[in-house]
């Protein structure tokens, strides 16, 4: 399924690749795509919403 989120707490290359393992440790066949400049976060995956928000939150970010 696709995924959308809104990261607001990412502000640097840092945060996207945290955000990026973070999401890939729930799911190693995941397509993650980022834009740090809209901090959006789309992901296709077999995980459910929650388990990528928590994975992301867990990391110290906020999820919207």
């Amino acid at each position: 399924m696709k995924l959308e989120f809104t990261v607001p707490s990412m502000v640097c290359q840092g945060c996207v690749d945290s955000v990026k393992k973070a999401i890939a440790n729930q799911d190693t066949n995941a397509d993650i795509s980022i834009n740090l400049d809209t901090k959006k976060v789309a992901v296709e995956t077999e995980v459910t919403a929650t388990t990528i928000q928590q994975a992301i939150v867990e990391i110290g970010h906020t999820v919207e």
